[in-house]
């Protein structure tokens, strides 16, 4: 479960207002391009968490949520954010984060923030590793049925397991129409309502 409130506590004490920025849909936020490791904040909104190699999407990153305190390696290498509707986000020196989480003795909040990504990960590795095609398509509909409804009434359930797996578009719509047809899920307007009992196999 996400420690929203735990994360929410680390935003206030850590953010600067004149900082936070304003990003549209489909903005792309890299920040590859910085000088320094920087440390991404998310206040309000959603954004989509690609690979860079070949724009596979990851998963997605709801607010509230800090990426990029992680002074062993750069959080941001090899991926880049876009926006998912509208957002309120901050880019900021990561060293001057870590010297706030000092100062302030926020290292307890920041290793909850830590630990839900490390889980987070481990998640998406788990739905994604050594699967079939059908597995693949079904565990992004789980995946997908799981988000908040007034995220996934937003999400085009083709488009996104396309992005997801990168399976063909043809084979990805095959298999929903057969689910479809056998009750197994209900899709309207591409978006997913209901997933009622999914095969485990096909």
């Amino acid at each position: 479960m996400k420690p929203e409130g735990i994360i929410k506590t680390l935003i206030h004490e850590i953010s600067d207002p004149s900082c936070i920025r304003h990003g549209q849909e489909r903005t792309i936020i890299s920040l590859d391009n910085y000088e320094h490791d920087m440390t991404f904040i998310l206040h309000v909104g959603t954004v989509a968490v690609h690979r860079s190699t070949d724009q596979l999407l990851l998963k997605f990153t709801e607010a509230p949520m800090i990426i990029g305190m992680n002074d062993l390696f750069n959080t941001h290498e090899g991926i880049y954010y876009q926006v998912h509707g509208q957002v309120k986000y901050e880019i900021r020196k990561k060293s001057d984060i870590l010297a706030l989480l000092d100062s302030k003795n926020l290292w307890k909040e920041a290793a909850y923030c830590y630990m839900y990504g490390v889980k987070e990960l481990l998640t998406a590795h788990k739905k994604s590793a050594g699967l079939t095609t059908y597995e693949l398509i079904r565990q992004s509909l789980m995946t997908l049925m799981a988000k908040k409804e007034t995220l996934r009434q937003t999400i085009n359930t083709c488009d996104y397991i396309q992005e997801k797996t990168h399976i063909s578009r043809s084979r990805v719509m095959k298999i929903l129409s057969d689910l479809k047809i056998g009750n197994y899920i209900e899709i309207e307007r591409g978006v997913l309502i209901k997933i009622n009992k999914l095969p485990k196999t096909y």
